[in-house]
């Protein structure tokens, strides 16, 4: 039925494909990466050195949850049981744990209208992070922060659309 509506006002499937689909352009740009590595600190200078940058001693009591906005969960209620005994340095390297993936992916469509040989209309549309994904940056790392293990921040924005107007003559 419709088919034949196309039809009597003069269009047909094949050209009001051609209408829609010819000169039409179609981009796409993506990345994805495995999430930045990072160490988790203590507020306590443990190992007395003067700085506040002091490891844990062992990860017993931390899941690494998998989930990109709180890859760390404490699994103990007493967190300064992680820590190394006083004087002494913890036993757990640095960037032992990774914050969540980063996935981006951008689209651009564009389509150019030909008036004649020499003017033409181009219309176009871009779309920043279409899946609209929030990709999270480094979660709190602080063992006694009380947000610890979350993510409070995202590293890229949201989705965005801009369009765009071309008139060449």
């Amino acid at each position: 039925m419709e088919l034949k509506v196309l039809h009597d006002h003069g269009w047909s499937v094949s050209a009001l494909a051609r209408a829609l689909f010819s000169n039409l352009q179609l981009a796409s740009l993506g990345s994805f990466h495995t999430g930045q590595p990072f160490t988790v600190n203590s507020i306590f200078d443990i190992n007395l050195d003067g700085n506040l940058t002091d490891r844990l001693n062992t990860t017993n009591g931390l899941i690494v949850t998998g989930d990109r906005r709180q890859p760390l969960r404490l699994a103990t209620s007493n967190p300064t049981s992680l820590l190394a005994p006083i004087g002494q340095d913890g036993q757990t390297g640095r960037n032992t744990f990774r914050a969540g993936s980063v996935l981006e992916l951008d689209l651009s469509l564009s389509k150019r209208l030909a008036f004649s040989d020499r003017q033409n209309l181009t219309l176009r549309a871009d779309i920043f992070n279409v899946p609209n994904r929030a990709n999270y940056g480094i979660p709190v790392r602080f063992l006694e922060a009380p947000g610890f293990g979350q993510a409070t921040n995202t590293v890229t924005p949201g989705r965005r659309v801009q369009f765009a107007l071309k008139y060449s003559f």
